[in-house]
């Protein structure tokens, strides 16, 4: 796990890069007071640093088919959003905890926990569709707007704390942040929540989801609230859950027409895949799928079942039973491509390579660039020992997610592998930069810039991105 780092830090250099960004000339948005406080552009600039903060600070859910899932879910959502500028970026967090948060520059963190929770689609989208509403809104710019008699600094230091304190279930995570300010100023106003409530709710219903969604999702956190006692969920501290605003959720959804809202199939995959990650001993994932299929009726209960124990007898390293189960999902949705994905999975752990190849030859060719395909083909180059391949397809899709800093490392491994060496510190240097160690992305920039020889213009791209390092330290330094 990476090491958690200060979080008074990442919150003063949202200072730092802001006050460098404002000083640049930028025409306001018209109508839009906030924007005199910090520009768009400045919010884009700022959540790519706190980005790559965040992935220091915190433990990455690092499952490229829950992310590719996500990133589609949160995409499509952002279509029927009020958002202009829709180049999101979207964190998964390993905690079990229910919790999602916004940040600046279209940053979107969604603990897996909140997966593990949410029974269906409609109550993830439910979360995800307010968080997008407080993108669209700015209403982290508008609250430096209302800070008239606060300094820049507190402004932002309220800013980087909500989304910060919002992100991990650790009653440590909000130390610093209420060393700085009070425990008031990490949520938002009590409008700015009823905004992005009212909002938030039009985008989930244009993107055809239930309208109840969001009151099922309030009556889980009050029944999980309960359940836990004197210790409030993180989601709670930031997003306060008042009578007004569930009778609110409540009172919206009654004037919506009724339709037979059917649960995604892929979400309860995804779901299941979080179920066996959180459980600790797979045999219980085990018990609990089995127990699903024994009652199952339908086709897509027996279709979720028998991925669900594919997982855990994967899990168990039972990899014989796991295709067996997984095959049986196969045999009644064969065009699924979690589930084709699933397979590829298993034959990749039960080292069968052949057929582990043929199957990721085959998805990646009717789905290029897929993320999790792409990721798992490469695996398998690299185990057979076809380094330049797997260059050859994670550079393709560096190309489609060059801020993914998890296709960087995988392409600097097989670059080593192949002795590609300048390719091997170029990726190296992009990785080390995505996750914040600006230092050591210099040094490889350096060992690349020795090996280039006469090429003029991949010197100047390194000495550009060098400086952009240099910029970021500067950054860090003024806070020590």
């Amino acid at each position: 796990m990476r090491s958690i780092i200060s979080k008074i830090k990442i919150c003063g250099i949202f200072l730092l890069i802001c006050l460098t960004l404002e000083s640049e000339e930028e025409l306001p948005v018209i109508g839009d007071a906030s924007s005199s406080v910090i520009s768009i552009a400045s919010e884009y600039n700022l959540g790519r640093l706190y980005m790559a903060q965040l992935r220091r600070s915190l433990p990455e859910y690092l499952d490229p088919i829950t992310q590719d899932y996500a990133e589609h879910l949160v995409y499509r959502l952002s279509e029927f959003s009020e958002l202009t500028d829709r180049r999101l970026e979207i964190a998964l967090i390993d905690e079990k905890s229910i919790n999602a948060f916004a940040a600046p520059g279209g940053i979107i963190g969604i603990n897996a926990g909140l997966i593990f929770h949410a029974t269906t689609e409609g109550q993830l989208a439910s979360v995800l569709s307010h968080e997008l509403a407080h993108l669209s809104q700015r209403h982290f710019a508008r609250r430096m707007q209302r800070q008239k008699d606060r300094s820049l600094a507190n402004s932002l230091m309220i800013l980087g704390s909500i989304a910060l304190a919002g992100a991990t279930s650790n009653p440590n995570a909000l130390l610093a942040g209420q060393q700085a300010i009070t425990q008031q100023n990490l949520s938002f106003s009590r409008g700015d929540e009823q905004e992005a409530d009212r909002i938030g709710f039009k985008n989930l219903i244009s993107a055809g989801f239930d309208p109840n969604s969001t009151t099922y999702m309030f009556e889980k956190l009050q029944s999980l609230s309960r359940l836990s006692g004197s210790n409030e969920l993180e989601f709670l501290r930031s997003h306060p859950l008042t009578k007004n605003r569930i009778a609110d959720a409540q009172s919206r959804a009654q004037g919506i027409k009724g339709k037979n809202y059917r649960n995604s199939l892929d979400y309860e995959l995804i779901r299941h895949r979080t179920i066996v990650h959180f459980s600790e001993i797979p045999r219980q994932a085990i018990a609990i799928f089995e127990k699903d299929l024994n009652m199952s009726k339908s086709k897509k209960d027996k279709i979720k079942a028998n991925y669900g124990l594919s997982l855990a007898y994967s899990k168990a390293k039972r990899h014989t039973e796991a295709l067996e189960k997984l095959r049986e999902a196969l045999k009644i949705d064969s065009e699924n491509l979690i589930l084709q994905i699933g397979l590829l999975e298993l034959h990749i752990e039960a080292e069968n390579n052949f057929e582990a190849e043929a199957l990721a030859s085959s998805l990646l060719s009717t789905n290029p660039n897929n993320y999790p395909i792409t990721m798992l083909y490469n695996k398998i180059l690299m185990n057979n020992g076809d380094y330049k391949k797997g260059e050859e397809i994670l550079r393709e899709l560096s190309l489609v997610r060059p801020n993914d800093p998890e296709v960087w490392y995988w392409l600097a491994e097989v670059q080593g592998l192949d002795k590609n060496l300048i390719g091997l510190h170029l990726s190296r240097a992009e990785y080390f930069f995505l996750t914040g160690n600006y230092e050591t992305s210099i040094k490889h920039l350096r060992m690349a810039m020795d090996l280039t020889g006469n090429n003029y213009q991949l010197t100047e791209s390194i000495h550009n991105k060098i400086e952009r390092s240099h910029k970021s330290i500067e950054a860090l330094k003024s806070l020590s």
